[in-house]
This record gives C-alpha cells, sequence and structure tokens, in this order.
C-alpha cells in the first residue's frame, strides 16, 4: 500500500485537530412546546454468578440505519436561559478555528433545547437531526449494559477474560501471549487491565487493515496487539478492552451489542441511534473534516471523506467497534446522559445506577486528564468544568475524539441537567476563548457546557475571562 494512501488512515487514531478558515452555514433552533415526565426506575434481579452460555455465529446483515427527527414532547426552557445558550454555544463557534459544524442539545427531563451551527458537509447544512458518530462517548452505553447485565447476575465484575470467554468460537484470538486472560471485567470496565492496542503511530498498518478486512469481526482486531502485557493496575487507554468487553456483554445478552442496545435502551427511552458497524450508515449523517495534509490526502482544511480517503469511508467504527461507534444527535445522547445518571433516569435500575455512578474512583492518565476528566469508573468519567465566575461544578461525563471528530457529554447532578455537543471536526477539544480559567486550557466544548451551566445558575455567560477580584 502506498505511504499516501497509508498517512490517510491516521484519522482513525488522531485526536489532534486544526486546518483553515470556513464559513459557516445559518445557526437551525428547535425547542418543543408539551412535558412529559420521566418513567419510574424498576429494580433488578439480586447479583449472582450465572453459568455462561454462547451465541451463534453472527450475521453479516446490518441492522437497518436509525432515523432521527426533531421530538416534540417536552417543554422549552425560558427564554432568558435559551438566550444564554445560545450566546455560550455561538460565541464559542464564532472565535474556533477550524471548524466544520457543531450541533448541541440540553435537557432537563421536562425541558429540552437544541441548536446547530455550520455545516454537515460540502452540500448540507449542520442541523439538529444531522446523525454524527459520538466517538467515545459511546462507552457510556457499554458500561450501562454491563453494569445492568452484572446487577442481573450474568456474570460478575470479578469475573475474569478466561472464565467468561474461554467457551467462545473466537476464543483463540483472545488467548494469546499479549493478552492476560486473568484481567477482570472490573480492570477492563476501569481502563486498568494493562492489555496494550492498536493505537500508536506504529501500528499504523493494522488499523489499515482492520478497516480493509472484508472478513471483519471484532476479535480479528486482537490480532494488532503486538505489545506486552503490563501489570493491571493503572490507568492506560486501551482498544483492546472494548472489544473484550463487547464480545462478554454479546455472548452473555445472547445477541448483537447493537440488539441489546435497542431492547435496553434505545426502544424503551424512545431515543434513536445505533451501533455502527451493526447498523446501515445513516443518510445525511455529517462528513468528518481536519487538516487534509495531515492524512497526505490533499492540503487545506476539508472533507474526509473523498479523493483517496473514499476508500475508508465508513470504516473506521471497525477500530475499536463498541468503544465508538453510536451514532446519533445531541438530543437523543443528552437525554441518553439524563436517563442514565439522573436520580429521575430510567435507563439502568436503581441499584446499577449507584454501582456505576460509585465505580468513579480511578485517577486517570493524561490521555484523558488533559481533557479534564480527572476520574474513571465503568466507562464513565468525571470532571469539573470550569464556569464563568472561575469556579467549577462537578459532572458525570465522557468525551470522544479523533478522525475528524469530537463529542461531549456532561451530567451536572446539582443541576439535573444533561448537556450534549457534537462537531465533524476536533472543534470541541481545541482550545476555547471562554478565559473561564484564565489563560489555563479548556476545550471549545467545556467553554460551551460551563456557559450553559453559568446560566442555569444565574451566572453571566462571558465571552472572556475576567478576575472576579478585580473592581
Amino acid at each position: 500500500m502506498c505511504p499516501r494512501v497509508l498517512l490517510v488512515v491516521l484519522l482513525v487514531a488522531a485526536g489532534c485537530g486544526g486546518g483553515s478558515q470556513t464559513t459557516s452555514a445559518p445557526a437551525t433552533t428547535t425547542a418543543a412546546p408539551t412535558t412529559t415526565t420521566a418513567p419510574t426506575t424498576t429494580a433488578p434481579a439480586t447479583t449472582t454468578a450465572a453459568p455462561a452460555t454462547t451465541t451463534a455465529a453472527p450475521t453479516t446483515t446490518l441492522d437497518p440505519a436509525p432515523t432521527f427527527e426533531a421530538s416534540t414532547a417536552f417543554a422549552q426552557f425560558e427564554q432568558a436561559d435559551r438566550v444564554g445558550f445560545l450566546t455560550a454555544v455561538e460565541e464559542e463557534f464564532a472565535k474556533a478555528f477550524p471548524k466544520a459544524g457543531v450541533s448541541v442539545a440540553v435537557f432537563d427531563g421536562e425541558r429540552l433545547w437544541t441548536h446547530a451551527l455550520g455545516f454537515a458537509s460540502a452540500n448540507a447544512s449542520m442541523t439538529s437531526t444531522t446523525p454524527m458518530v459520538i466517538r467515545s462517548t459511546s462507552k457510556t452505553f457499554l458500561g450501562a449494559l454491563m453494569t445492568e447485565q452484572i446487577e442481573n447476575g450474568l456474570y460478575r465484575l470479578e469475573d475474569t477474560i478466561e472464565s467468561l470467554l474461554a467457551g467462545h468460537p473466537d476464543y483463540e484470538l483472545v488467548n494469546t501471549p499479549n493478552i492476560n486472560t486473568d484481567v477482570t471485567v472490573e480492570q477492563l470496565l476501569t481502563m486498568t487491565s494493562g492489555i496494550a492496542d492498536w493505537s500508536k503511530p506504529e501500528d499504523l498498518p493494522g488499523r489499515i487493515e482492520i478497516m480493509l478486512d472484508p472478513a471483519w469481526k471484532p476479535a480479528n482486531n486482537l490480532r494488532q496487539i503486538k505489545s506486552p502485557f503490563v501489570p493491571p493496575g493503572s490507568y492506560h487507554y486501551s482498544y483492546a478492552n472494548s472489544i473484550i468487553l463487547g464480545l462478554i456483554a454479546e455472548k452473555y445478552g445472547g445477541k448483537n451489542v447493537n440488539a441489546l442496545y435497542q431492547e435496553a435502551f434505545f426502544g424503551p427511552l424512545e431515543i434513536s441511534g445505533g451501533l455502527l458497524p451493526e447498523v446501515a450508515w445513516p443518510t445525511g449523517a455529517a462528513a468528518a473534516h481536519d487538516y487534509l495534509e495531515d492524512y497526505g490526502a490533499g492540503s487545506g482544511f476539508g472533507e474526509m471523506s473523498a479523493g483517496p480517503m473514499a476508500i475508508f469511508r465508513g470504516t473506521d467504527p471497525k477500530i475499536s467497534w463498541v468503544g465508538a461507534g453510536i451514532v446519533s444527535t445531541p438530543e437523543n445522547i443528552a437525554r441518553w446522559g439524563y436517563e442514565l445518571f439522573s436520580p429521575s433516569g430510567s435507563a439502568i435500575s436503581d441499584q446499577a445506577q449507584s454501582r456505576l455512578i460509585d465505580s468513579l474512583t480511578v485517577e486517570t492518565d493524561i490521555s484523558i486528564s488533559g481533557l479534564g476528566v480527572h476520574t474513571y469508573g465503568y466507562y464513565i468519567g468525571m470532571a469539573d468544568v470550569s464556569l464563568s465566575d472561575g469556579t467549577r461544578i462537578r459532572t458525570y461525563n465522557h468525551p470522544g475524539g479523533g478522525g475528524g471528530r469530537t463529542s461531549w457529554l456532561y451530567y451536572a447532578p446539582s443541576l439535573d441537567v444533561s448537556v450534549s455537543l457534537l462537531a465533524n471536526s476536533m472543534t470541541l477539544h481545541d482550545f476555547g476563548s471562554c478565559q473561564y480559567q484564565g489563560w489555563d486550557y479548556m476545550s471549545v466544548g467545556e467553554c460551551m457546557a460551563g456557559g450553559i451551566f453559568s446560566k442555569l445558575l444565574g451566572m453571566p455567560v462571558q465571552s472572556g475571562w475576567e478576575n472576579p477580584g478585580s473592581p
């Protein structure tokens, strides 16, 4: 394969961005008039170990692509709040560079606000119903599913890879010298397994092989682990954790992961989304954008789905499968965050929710702490978002990014509010302009969320930092 094509695939692992200035399309704002209450939460079965079960060989038929429409089931936020939200988002987006489009939603169980700016592709403006890949924010779905499976007694946190997957048809791809099969479910869920992956620059040929594999299945990815494992215990991000966890969830759930998500979450919560590559690519999905020269595919800032990169269109979700493959919209993801984390939410049982939140005990490393996520749990994070007065608000969250796409999901317990931000470029992880922490780094995404939370707390949404102690 020529070096030009090889460079293209840096998009899969890169979390960096940059590019030339672009012209944004007109903004669109949606809101809905009526109010509904959240469904009640049901209690789970007690936790007991259960015998292993195996599933039939996976089918190659894709599930239908999800469809997306703006909800009309929720009330609006107050006019002053909406103006503040608009200011927080539009001022940050106006100053961001480079950029394509951004879409945002705020949800508190009864009220919904959505807004979109910029463009989804060369031929379409970004709208609030434009589908986007949410990258690693997808992990919140897997963490929730597996926590509920544990509460329902399908397996235990202390169960090992070997004990759970020894009877799996693809176990020979798992039971290799570079995978520590004594690692537990809990260590996988907290990114403390010590198992390496295929995300480093030198792993580029392996990522290409994954994307172009005509007989791809998730366990095949594990062949790309070239480094030995290290003793478990410390946080270290790894694609391999997601692949192995997905195999466990699928085996004990008895269906492919997308089917499990549809039955457990998307259907009951009446939200829309799907797991790529198990579902067809949705019509009108936003195209990823970045500096083309970074991938040896041209020059300037532009779409990453044309020219020499067209061969990889729609294939990058194979890289970490359940770890980064959900496609949805901010409205649906904000509602998901509320249903997952709120005391009024019904995504998982009360016991599973408590277990999930109580898991937030692992200190992260720079790969994610640099974005403000200082503590990690069962595929969820915790971050203290900066506010306009220089203080911070505690949130449960998960970022996502890479390959010309970025994502943030925040839930603030003290406000009982969820915020989802999605962009089809690296914009949301670039340096923000709000300066709520002076000249310390704050991402565009954190600035937007911080402004939204500030408005809900009665603070001004500032366009630049001011020393609260100055006259």
